[in-house]
């Protein structure tokens, strides 16, 4: 595993984003915790994550996107009122949009993702290191914790660095990180829109956004 301290890692965004596009996987702070990240649009990438953290596959599936545009091979529905206007209003920001998976995805990375629910997550980031690395990327971004099933540690840079120091093939390495609040998530459909959790978006700020 390859590690660059966090300093650097905005100068590297390049590299990584390299990598990602060679089917590798690469971890860096999202939000208060580590997060490994895959091109979410290959079906090895999408293995390999699974399997580089023994993550079952009947859990919600997180996508990040540098902006609405480039959730459209990714999601149905990015044209829908509700999801331009929240979308628009509120991104980047911590609010995850749950949207149907695209007939464009391959079929089997489409299985995989959306297993769980039938629908995928998308979000398009704040931070401005993996919005760096979303941009040199030029795609979507399968995200997860840095954790294995059912255990904690996704914060703890050490406990990162052991259960995945064989897995990950690039490492942003911020030290212990302070967790944040959960995003807010919105199911969202043609007609109408769902609050799925309370998150860093308050309820009022999404009902406004969304009217």
């Amino acid at each position: 595993m390859k590690v660059i301290p966090i300093i650097e890692a905005p100068e590297r965004a390049a590299e990584i984003a390299r990598i990602l596009a060679d089917g590798g996987l690469a971890c860096f702070p999202v939000r208060g915790a580590y997060r490994i990240a895959a091109d979410a649009r290959s079906e090895d990438a999408v293995t390999r994550l699974m399997q580089s953290k023994r993550r079952a596959h009947n859990h919600p599936t997180l996508v990040l996107v540098a902006n609405l545009a480039g959730a459209r091979g990714i999601v149905d529905g990015t044209a829908w009122k509700t999801t331009r206007r929240l979308a628009e209003r509120l991104w980047p920001g911590p609010l995850t949009l749950v949207l149907p998976p695209s007939d464009e995805l391959p079929a089997k990375v489409r299985k995989v993702l959306s297993r769980a629910t039938g629908k995928l997550g998308i979000r398009m980031p704040e931070d401005p290191l993996v919005s760096l690395i979303l941009t040199n990327f030029g795609g979507p971004l399968l995200l997860s914790s840095a954790n294995f099933e059912k255990k904690p540690g996704s914060s703890s840079a050490a406990a990162v660095r052991q259960r995945f120091v064989r897995a990950v093939d690039i490492w942003v390495d911020a030290g212990d990180v302070t967790p944040a609040a959960p995003s807010t998530i919105v199911e969202v459909t043609e007609t109408s829109w769902t609050l799925l959790r309370d998150g860093a978006v308050p309820l009022a700020d999404v009902e406004r956004a969304a009217a």
